[in-house]
């Protein structure tokens, strides 16, 4: 029973727990897609945007059971989850860094250049529910890997009042 018990409780932290990477890799993109591609120029615009993208994250992830950082300040950035990021035109192009090439600025771009955030997230189990049998194991290891994506168009909001 006690056994079954804390499978129970382990089964019930694991959804929160990916709810909780969700959020952290939606908060990041959220932000990376505010106030247009001008956030994604090469040097210290990208370099400033992508800092804080991981801040968001590495705050909204720092109330996690396993959350590691540097220097236990989550500002600085985390160890676990990992953050990592990509920008794609949305045409077929693969993930990488922002080509001017793209147009990305504009506003009416159709379809919009998108920001994915990749939070990966190691979780341990209180009480692995796993069996051997013949060399194989089955069921769940003692450590699950939590990966989860966010995907959000790049805009660009103009803040002048219509004329």
């Amino acid at each position: 029973m006690v056994v079954l018990l804390l499978a129970i409780i382990d089964f019930s932290r694991v959804y929160t727990t990916m709810m909780s990477v969700e959020s952290a890799a939606r908060e990041a993109a959220d932000y990376g897609t505010m106030y247009g591609a001008g956030k994604w120029d090469i040097g210290t615009p990208l370099d400033a945007n992508v800092a804080e993208m991981q801040r968001r994250a590495c705050v909204a992830a720092s109330d996690l059971p396993d959350y590691k950082d540097a220097d236990n300040d989550p500002a600085t950035g985390c160890e676990n989850p990992v953050f990592s990021y990509c920008v794609t035109p949305a045409d077929g192009s693969p993930c990488g860094a922002i080509d001017p090439a793209f147009n990305c600025q504009d506003p009416l771009r159709d379809p919009p250049c998108t920001v994915t955030v990749t939070e990966t997230y190691d979780f341990h189990l209180f009480a692995p529910v796993n069996v051997q049998l013949n060399n194989a194991t089955i069921g769940f290891p003692s450590t699950i890997t939590i990966e989860r994506k966010s995907t959000f168009a790049i805009t660009d909001i103009d803040l002048s009042p219509p004329p």
